[in-house]
């Protein structure tokens, strides 16, 4: 559980800085899941040098995203359109008034996004950033090594205890997992099995299932803008085979889940990079899904950059409505989280689960992202066998590799219990792990992820403050403040929490944080 409380402290003098820290004790339950969030107002928008910051290269350099407020009609939408002088290139559908357009030549992003933002019916605009797949090449040959992530014998059992784990549950060919990627190579023999196919027919040119989409067998490139998410990169094929290579074949290695049906979709190019609006019409194309009775229980998504995306955001929270937990990683630039805005595994939303990589010795991969406050665990990410295009297999490390564990547990949590809704496995993911013999990982839960932990969890209890994310932090009297905390016991809420408030010298007030709901929680 965790929840959050705004606070306008009073008595003091306007614009004063007060400062705030935080200490927990336990308080009596209020049900509910896991995050609180912002108010429902947007979280801030870039300023203008903020705009400037990234290069060039880093959005697309023509295309604006640009979302209207609630009850705009369209033909005012329209006609801001035309005095910006663009084009409407797509409209998308789970986040409402959402649009990509194309700027006219001569009006630089930040030119269009200034003359947008003077309108007030328009909440926000901003450029269309392009992100990139989190893979870290350690060895480009084809290995018959160890998965030493799912079964290693040694001390310090940096594993995910996977052979514990199948003596439960090796999965279900009725739970779904959607690979947000550079697509799959579906022909893989080890991957082959586990593959969705959404159409009764996969050329006959007609839209079997009535999605808008013809022949979109095996999910869809947005990157294209095809029905074929075929790789021709190789990292969605590392990640898929992670989660889903088919287990007890004979073939190759063997995924999380023996047993799972895998949808690909693939917004990165053969160069692994692609943008937020492609990102975001694949996060609309799975919700869709889920709408229509497909059981996705999780995306993968194993990348991310720099730049705050409030379309993406928006994209992300519309999965969460629609019931999709987000596994995401948490970045290969060995910083910290909490103090980098590195997208999309920092967003304060409550179905995001971040990831980082755990080496083969049980600490924190070297190159890995972390952060006490913003990422959730660890899990395997170094020198990962898995699955690669062509019939092959091949090792790579990165946060690309951890996050691919934890969606893979996810399914295996859902396969054992299909009652369970995203609330429940994300607790039992972030419970159920353990932590390292030496020292606490530097990651919200300081665990590693568990596979027979999760599924066997028994009076885990996880405290820890998710916000804010500095021990002390620089305020303005009468600005609202966020505070949340998560606080659970296996898959269930564990009480509310109380918090003191204060600045460097005064207690100012002791808040309880109770999750149940009401003013900022998303869920309840």
């Amino acid at each position: 559980m965790s929840t959050g409380y705004h606070k306008r402290p009073q008595g003091r003098t306007p614009q004063r800085p007060v400062w705030l820290w935080g200490l927990l004790a336990l308080g009596a339950l209020a049900a509910g899941p896991l995050v609180a969030v912002p108010p429902d107002r947007p979280q801030p928008l870039l300023d203008a040098a903020e705009v400037n910051t990234p290069p060039a290269e880093k959005y697309a350099e023509h295309q604006l995203l640009v979302r209207f407020r609630p009850g705009v009609p369209p033909a005012w939408q329209e006609a801001t359109h035309a005095g910006v002088k663009t084009r409407v290139l797509r409209r998308f559908q789970h986040v409402r008034n959402l649009e990509l357009v194309e700027l006219p030549d001569g009006l630089s992003v930040e030119e269009g996004i200034q003359a947008y933002r003077r309108d007030p019916n328009v909440l926000y605009a901003e450029p269309n950033y392009i992100r990139r797949a989190l893979l870290e090449p350690n060895d480009p040959g084809y290995l018959d090594g160890s998965l030493w992530g799912m079964k290693y014998s040694v001390d310090w059992d940096p594993d995910i205890d996977a052979p514990e784990a199948w003596d439960i549950t090796t999965g279900s060919s009725d739970v779904v997992v959607a690979v947000i990627d550079t697509g799959i190579d579906y022909t893989h023999p080890d991957l082959a099995a586990n593959m969705i196919q959404l159409e009764s027919s996969c050329t006959d040119g007609l839209d079997n299932d009535g999605n808008g989409f013809v022949d979109d067998c095996y999910g869809l490139d947005t990157a294209n803008d095809d029905r074929n998410p075929m790789d021709g990169h190789g990292h969605g094929t590392h990640v898929a085979g992670t989660i889903g290579a088919a287990g007890n074949n004979g073939l190759g290695v063997v995924g999380v889940n023996w047993t799972v049906k895998l949808v690909a979709c693939k917004f990165l190019d053969d160069a692994g990079f692609g943008s937020d609006a492609d990102a975001i019409d694949c996060l609309d194309y799975v919700a869709d899904l889920k709408d229509r009775g497909v059981n996705i229980v999780a995306t993968n998504n194993s990348w991310g950059g720099v730049g705050f995306s409030q379309a993406l955001y928006d994209a992300i929270d519309a999965q969460r409505q629609a019931g999709i937990l987000f596994v995401a990683a948490a970045g290969n630039d060995g910083e910290s989280n909490d103090l980098l805005r590195f997208v999309p595994a920092t967003y304060f939303l409550p179905s995001i689960i971040a990831v980082a990589a755990a080496s083969q010795g049980g600490g924190l991969a070297l190159f890995s992202n972390f952060g006490g406050r913003t990422v959730h665990l660890a899990a395997p990410g170094e020198n990962i066998l898995s699955t690669i295009p062509g019939n092959n297999y091949g090792l790579a490390s990165g946060t690309s590799m951890a996050a691919p564990h934890v969606s893979g547990v996810a399914a295996l949590l859902k396969a054992q219990d299909p009652s369970r809704d995203w609330i429940a496995i994300k607790n039992l993911l972030l419970a159920g792990g353990r932590g390292t013999p030496i020292s606490g990982l530097p990651t919200l839960t300081r665990k590693r992820l568990k596979a027979y932990g999760s599924l066997t969890c028994s009076n885990s209890v996880v405290l820890a403050t998710l916000r804010p994310t500095m021990p002390a932090i620089g305020a303005v009297v009468g600005v609202p403040i966020d505070l949340a905390v998560l606080h659970i016991n296996c898959d269930q809420p564990n009480g509310a929490v109380q918090v003191q408030v204060g600045n460097i010298n005064t207690l100012v007030d002791t808040v309880t944080l109770a999750d149940d709901g009401a003013g900022t929680d998303h869920a309840g």
